[in-house]
């Protein structure tokens, strides 16, 4: 009997995240989806767990913890047996920067994702439902960008600072990548785990062509023996609907010239 609850989302990337290092540490856990297109994350009872409406959630059996990049470092504490850290101070440290840039990034991996793609579900709504949804995001900043990029997608000046942003978050992965070709150590830990979710997102989005063999390498390579790992499967590509990489890729792909424009101006 797991004393580990998740709530989560397939395919969303501070989720994923989480599952990576539950995968390689061999973790068990009871999975509790939260369906964020419906808006279960707002749901009064979920929100008692966590108060700021998003996934994912780890319920112990003492404590109730949120916040994706502390819930890692929980489960890299709580569970060292296998380790997601090197030993090393100066290697923690370049980790914890790339667990720091991933967190720094967040934000703009969702607005290219709801601009370039999700909008589209969502004009699918009535205008009620669509007000609705935004209404009841808690952060005004949040609330504000969400009802621009809905109305005007990739047009939307707060979505294409995100598309540069992306383009540049891929680059310096490539400039930095060490030696031993892993951002925890000598191995998978929780730097990787940190950043590969806004990798593959951008792969999803039709925007792989940026960090392939000609233009990135390093970043190419890592991400080939990431999804090489034995628990990436469970973890990532089995909780993603095919369908919903399908519609991802689908309008990425429409927009692609668009974006790679707006990467390199």
């Amino acid at each position: 009997m797991t004393n580990l609850t998740l709530y989560h989302n397939g395919p969303s990337t501070c989720s994923q995240k989480v599952r990576l290092i539950l995968g390689l540490k061999g973790l068990e856990y009871e999975s509790k989806l939260i369906d964020l297109i419906q808006g279960e994350q707002h749901d009064p009872e979920y929100v008692k767990l966590n108060p700021n409406h998003v996934v994912p959630t780890l319920v112990t059996s003492d404590s109730v913890l949120i916040e994706s990049s502390l819930i890692i470092e929980y489960l890299e504490d709580a569970y060292p047996e296998i380790s997601a850290k090197p030993k090393d101070p100066e290697q923690i440290h370049q980790m914890r920067l790339w667990i720091k840039n991933a967190d720094t990034f967040h934000q703009f991996g969702g607005l290219i994702t709801y601009g370039i793609a999700v909008r589209n579900l969502i004009l699918a709504k009535s205008p009620e439902e669509r007000e609705a949804d935004i209404n009841i995001i808690p952060d005004p900043l949040k609330r504000k960008n969400r009802r621009e990029l809905v109305e005007k997608g990739i047009e939307s000046e707060a979505v294409q600072d995100a598309i540069k942003k992306s383009f540049a978050f891929v680059k310096k992965l490539e400039l930095e990548l060490p030696d031993s070709g892993w951002l925890s150590g000598s191995s998978f830990g929780l730097g990787d785990a940190a950043v590969v979710p806004y990798v593959t997102r951008m792969e999803h989005l039709a925007l792989g062509e940026i960090f392939d063999q000609n233009s990135s390498p390093k970043v190419s390579n890592w991400l080939q023996r990431i999804k090489e790992l034995p628990f990436y499967k469970s973890a990532v590509d089995d909780q993603i609907p095919e369908l919903l990489i399908g519609m991802l890729n689908k309008f990425g792909s429409e927009l692609k010239d668009d974006v790679i424009k707006i990467m390199n101006s």
